[in-house]
């Protein structure tokens, strides 16, 4: 009997064209996605380091830096504070930091100085600082920008301008974002406000 010689099993590699051009896509989606995330990392740095050169240019307006007893019987004399816009570049913002009674003494606040609003403005989180308890003010619908309609308990809360304390009228608005504002009661009926084109300031001086 003859004996058959056992033929070992032979290998063949097969070359896949497109498994191969996967891998070159694979790599290269993965090359844009680094790309992309340094690009969107690089430009988010750049953005905040432009806005805080925005904001270093801003003048200071802490209290203490404006109280003022010109000749011109200015009680505050508050230089213009400037805003980058987007579409319209550097603007004038209206603003002025005063202090205002809380439960532990005089606390510095930033308002919006706004001769179209009928009543000041702030939002309801600041009542419990104030000592002011929401619950035994009335509720009242206000109307704001575009006649949009809001809940709000209206008040009054204490401020000082200059050396003086005053009393003035205000609404707590149920929208937690709300500004800060100083409205026409109990304000611009009691101040002169003055804005000075000449020397960048806004001035508040006492009617009569």
């Amino acid at each position: 009997m003859i004996n058959q010689p056992s033929s070992s099993p032979s290998t063949t590699t097969t070359h896949r064209p497109g498994l191969s051009h996967s891998w070159k896509m694979v790599a290269i989606l993965k090359m844009a996605a680094i790309v992309l995330v340094f690009t969107v990392v690089g430009l988010t740095f750049a953005w905040r380091r432009k806005q805080a050169q925005i904001k270093q240019l801003q003048p200071k307006t802490g209290f203490a830096n404006l109280i003022t007893q010109g000749t011109d019987g200015a009680i505050l004399s508050i230089p213009y504070q400037q805003t980058l816009y987007k579409h319209f570049g550097n603007a004038i913002n209206p603003q002025i930091e005063i202090p205002v009674k809380t439960i532990n003494g005089y606390k510095d606040m930033m308002f919006l100085i706004d001769s179209g609003a009928v009543v000041s403005a702030l939002p309801k989180t600041l009542a419990e600082d104030l000592g002011i308890n929401l619950s035994e003010l009335p509720r009242i619908t206000i109307e704001g920008f575009a006649g949009q309609k809001t809940f709000a308990y209206k008040g009054e809360f204490v401020v000082k301008i200059g050396r003086e304390e005053v009393a003035i009228p205000v609404v707590f608005s149920e929208n937690p974002k709300a500004n800060n504002i100083l409205g026409r009661i109990g304000f611009f009926d009691e101040f002169n406000i003055t804005f000075d084109a000449e020397t960048q300031r806004i001035k508040i001086s006492k009617k009569g």
